[in-house]
């Protein structure tokens, strides 16, 4: 009984496939859904890919590479598989994917007057891309020691500078000792593949660091270091600077220090206010008050040992 079933189905498709062009037009209609219910073989799907290495160039200061893995885009020193110095989101460039970038961004909260803005160390250049969208009228400085790590932000991240955003080639500490005017914000983010530079993280250097500060300027320091040489660091940061706040990010990896040169720091819940207007007035990707929530005085480290 089942072997003559098994027949009858095999006449009924082969009569409709041999003389369906003369069945009428609505009969065929009909019968062309009843196609979506046949499993057809499906082309296999292509294996997702591995990291793409776009930029790969070796400098006086060490290998530089961008690399690309899925939607990201990262700006890595010495090896493929290297520590992020920055990163964007391919599909959305103006997203802030590096948290330590949405925290130096509430330095803008420590200081009334944002005219001029320093930045020791250039990396992909997604802070100071950041304060370009968000203040057009910003003069900003960059001093980057190493030119290919210019190339590669200009090539890859879609760093331009103009009247207002200009890119000077040289050493950090060397170029605060000649500068002549005063600057509303000096973020201090200049690492190499072997870490922070030892004569960037000195007394000298930060006492000439709030010597180039606007009377109410800030200084903004990130961190990414181990235990020991971050309290050393800090240390040292605080001894400059009378007044400092600081924040952790939530991965415990980086430490944010901001100092003022003479103003005392605004009250806790009056900086929270003030990042809640500076989000909605700037129309921020990212929560500028929820971030001030986690200001502190002191940051003890978290999830690291």
């Amino acid at each position: 009984m089942g072997l003559d079933r098994k027949k009858k189905k095999v006449r009924f498709f082969n009569l409709i496939f041999k003389d369906m062009w003369k069945l009428p037009l609505i009969l065929i209609l009909g019968f062309i859904p009843l196609l979506g219910c046949v499993s057809w073989p499906l082309a296999r799907p292509e294996a997702p890919q591995g990291p793409q290495t776009r930029f790969d160039k070796r400098s006086e200061f060490g290998r530089i590479l961008v690399v690309d893995e899925g939607q990201m885009r990262y700006l890595r020193f010495g090896d493929v598989d290297g520590r992020n110095q920055s990163m964007i989101l391919l599909s959305n460039p103006k997203a802030v994917p590096m948290e330590y970038i949405r925290l130096a961004m509430l330095g803008m909260l420590f200081t009334p007057r944002r005219e001029c803005v320093l930045m020791i160390g250039l990396g992909g250049g997604t802070f100071t891309s950041l304060l370009r969208r968000h203040y057009p009228a910003l003069w900003i400085d960059v001093v980057e020691v190493n030119p290919i790590v210019v190339e590669a932000a200009k090539r890859f991240f879609a760093v331009r500078e103009d009247l207002r955003f200009r890119i000077h080639i040289e050493d950090g500490a060397a170029f605060i000792e000649r500068a002549s005017h005063s600057y509303d914000l000096i973020m201090l983010d200049a690492y190499t593949q072997d870490g922070l530079p030892g004569h960037l993280a000195t007394p000298k250097f930060f006492k000439a660091v709030k010597a180039r500060l606007s009377d109410n300027g800030v200084a903004v320091l990130n961190l990414w270091v181990d235990q020991y040489t971050e309290r050393v660091i800090e240390k040292l940061f605080r001894a400059t600077f009378p007044e400092t706040a600081c924040i952790r990010s939530s991965d415990d990896f980086n430490l944010v220090l901001f100092g003022k040169v003479s103003a005392t720091m605004s009250e806790h819940e009056e900086l929270v206010t003030a990042a809640r207007r500076l989000t909605t007035d700037l129309g921020l990707s990212f929560d500028l008050g929820k971030l001030a929530e986690r200001l502190k005085e002191r940051c003890k480290r978290g999830i690291r040992p």
